[in-house]
């Protein structure tokens, strides 16, 4: 039996995959790859398509095929398919290893957690299959784990494979895995810099819900890789290195002013740079984009390519001048510019605005820090009209009682309390605020207070 079939994978969605985010990217980067609104999209080991679906709600026009080995997550998958009504997703049970030609071509190609988890042929047919079926200007996003930070992570899991031994039952294997997590913990009298990082990294690891101990630690194929070789590879297949999906990591490494004149000082080229970075903040985890080796692509951003996207930001204003984005980043300012900038995107999202040419600069310098975001189309998430819907996906996940929801700018909510889950379920399109009152047995404020609170977190649609 699959792994995947013995122990449930739990998938999300994963913003940084989105093809608005992809192509948001590669304009910035001389790119223009095909509209995202009428995209096909491949996304490889999709396990239930929690990623792919939540896609297809936010871009009906578009269509989207996911494949997996596991047959019982299909299943699930194309169960939610069918209970949301998508005519624009399916799932397929498939061997990568066995596609053929007549898989189609697709605009974006998603293999996210896939690439380093998979044993060395299916590696290279996965970027096959990106070099014959992607698009001329198409967009490819691998994630993978990356050295030398994944030298630490494989440590520990040859230390827990050591520990199981013969085992076989799931159960028992992630027992015995955590069992020697615990040794590593429990460290030595007088422990050095060494020591700790072992017994920390552990203890990080004990805490990992079953899912993602049994799939990203106890995999039978585990193979990091550094960048270099990673582009090197793709190279191998004609294809390139766009950039990095994940910017706070690629564009802000967060090393001191020494050490980056010393990287730019030493490096040949910008795959280089993004290396030397990578060993110097030991670097463990990569989202990459590729695109055909024959396109023309630019090293640097040209604001204005940036004009004519659209910006928003969920940021919040936790002081004069201090904003902040969970988790963790924050930014002060008295640039009266940027401070109105931030603010009227608050007051906006989770809609979007078009850039304007005077705005250009200054969304750069925040979307590299991870302030706002840049898309190439303004999104169906709304504010509360008259009669307010939220996105099918949404009332079904309410309705099924599941724990996680998926928004609308493709992230993952707690699934909330008795009353909002009710809530939701009325919020189909046929019912004004009146009518909301009288069928939720709430009052008129707390149907404005629920309203406000899920149209800020983005599940509502026109």
């Amino acid at each position: 039996m699959n792994a995947y079939d013995q122990v449930a994978y739990v998938n999300r969605p994963y913003s940084l995959s989105h093809p608005v985010h992809m192509a948001a990217l590669g304009r910035l980067h001389g790119l223009d790859a095909p509209p995202v609104e009428h995209a096909r999209v491949l996304d490889v080991g999709a396990s239930e398509g929690a990623n792919l679906i939540a896609m297809a709600v936010s871009l009906p026009e578009a269509q989207f095929t996911g494949i997996d080995l596991a047959a019982l997550p299909v299943e699930r998958g194309n169960q939610v398919i069918r209970e949301v009504g998508l005519s624009n997703a399916r799932l397929l049970q498939m061997d990568l290893v066995e596609a053929g030609k007549d898989l189609g071509e697709f605009d974006y190609i998603i293999a996210h957690g896939f690439y380093a988890w998979t044993p060395p042929p299916v590696r290279d047919k996965l970027l096959a299959i990106v070099r014959e079926h992607l698009s001329p200007n198409g967009i490819a996003f691998i994630s993978y784990n990356a050295y030398p930070g994944g030298h630490l992570r494989k440590t520990l899991r040859e230390a827990m494979h050591l520990h199981m031994r013969d085992a076989t039952d799931p159960a028992m294997r992630m027992e015995l895995a955590r069992s020697m997590l615990r040794l590593f913990t429990l460290g030595r009298p007088d422990p050095d810099e060494f020591d700790r990082a072992f017994a920390t990294e552990a203890a990080a690891v004990l805490k990992l819900s079953d899912s993602a101990l049994y799939h990203d630690y106890l995999s039978e194929a585990y193979e990091p890789i550094y960048l270099r070789d990673f582009v090197a590879h793709a190279a191998r297949h004609q294809l390139q290195y766009l950039t990095d999906a994940d910017l706070r990591d690629s564009a802000n490494p967060n090393l001191s002013p020494e050490a980056m004149a010393a990287v730019a000082a030493s490096a040949t080229d910008r795959v280089e740079r993004q290396q030397y970075l990578d060993i110097l903040r030991l670097r463990r985890f990569r989202q990459t984009l590729l695109c055909h080796a024959g396109v023309a692509i630019q090293d640097e951003w040209d604001p204005a390519r940036a004009v004519g996207l659209f910006v928003a930001s969920p940021c919040e204003e936790i002081g004069e001048g201090k904003f902040a984005v969970p988790p963790g980043v924050e930014i002060t300012t008295a640039h009266p510019g940027i401070v109105a900038f931030l603010r009227k995107l608050i007051g906006m999202w989770p809609e979007a605005a078009p850039l304007a040419p005077a705005e250009a600069a200054v969304a750069l310098t925040l979307f590299r820090g991870d302030m706002v975001e840049l898309r190439t189309t303004p999104g169906i998430a709304v504010r509360a009209g008259d009669s307010p819907a939220a996105s099918a996906l949404a009332r079904y996940q309410a309705h099924a009682g599941h724990d996680q929801m998926s928004s609308l700018v493709h992230r993952s909510l707690q699934g909330g309390d008795d009353t909002t889950r009710r809530f939701l379920g009325l919020l189909d399109g046929t019912r004004d605020r009146a009518a909301l009152v009288r069928d939720s047995g709430i009052t008129k404020e707390e149907v404005e207070t629920l309203l406000d609170s899920l149209g800020r977190v983005a599940l509502l649609v026109a």
